[in-house]
């Protein structure tokens, strides 16, 4: 199995992030994964599988032990008491982040395929700054830099979950260009919690997919 890692720069023996085609993830999950499975649709179980084995080879990669990730009842990953992490799929790719509970206090990982979000969409996944700020881009870069902030209010989801346990809508923050690398996030109304602090790294994995990755340190 060939997996490609994420984000050199912030990753190590605490953290490891990493994204393979889902055609390559293929194998036998752990039977008490299965059972959270067991009768979902062949997509759904591919994607699952994919996810559970590619945070496995990451959790190995780390020296942590085999355990299997259940799934809740919102359908998040349960994640052992010794780690956290993320999951994410797209049409063709899968993402994990699988981080030491001890130094990571929690990660989001978004991959997503560029061009999908339609002008018609904005108004429901955007704020009015942001449509303006796309609507001021060169028309070739649109498609890569709306996917990126769709991609970041996903991984700021996925990061601040855990914490909050509260569901954020794509409306309820707003993100900003730092530089060519990172993005920041800020609430809409409220003011700004420590899970908001953190930039969110933004990565084109090739030239119809990208990535985002969240973290908060323990």
């Amino acid at each position: 199995m060939t997996i490609h890692p994420l984000l050199t720069e912030i990753t190590g023996p605490e953290l490891a992030v990493a994204w393979a085609p889902l055609e390559v993830l293929s194998g036998d999950p752990h039977p008490d994964e299965w059972e959270d499975i067991a009768t979902a649709a062949p997509a759904r179980q591919q994607e699952f599988i994919a996810g559970r084995l590619l945070a496995r080879k990451l959790g190995e990669a780390l020296g942590l032990p085999p355990a299997p990730l259940r799934r809740d009842e919102d359908r998040s990953p349960v994640w052992p008491a010794d780690r956290t992490g993320s999951l994410s799929h797209c049409d063709a790719l899968c993402a994990a982040a699988v981080g030491k509970r001890a130094a990571v206090q929690s990660v989001g990982v978004d991959v997503e395929t560029i061009g999908r979000l339609e002008q018609k969409l904005w108004p429901t996944l955007f704020t009015e700054r942001e449509a303006d700020y796309f609507k001021s881009l060169p028309p070739e870069t649109v498609a890569l830099e709306t996917t990126l902030f769709f991609s970041a209010k996903e991984s700021f989801y996925k990061c601040q979950y855990p914490i909050t346990r509260e569901w954020v809508g794509f409306q309820d923050v707003e993100v900003a260009r730092t530089n060519k690398a990172l993005l920041a996030v800020a609430p809409t109304d409220g003011a700004a919690q420590a899970w908001h602090a953190a930039p969110i790294h933004a990565v084109e994995i090739s030239a119809s997919h990208v990535a985002t990755v969240m973290l908060l340190p323990a």
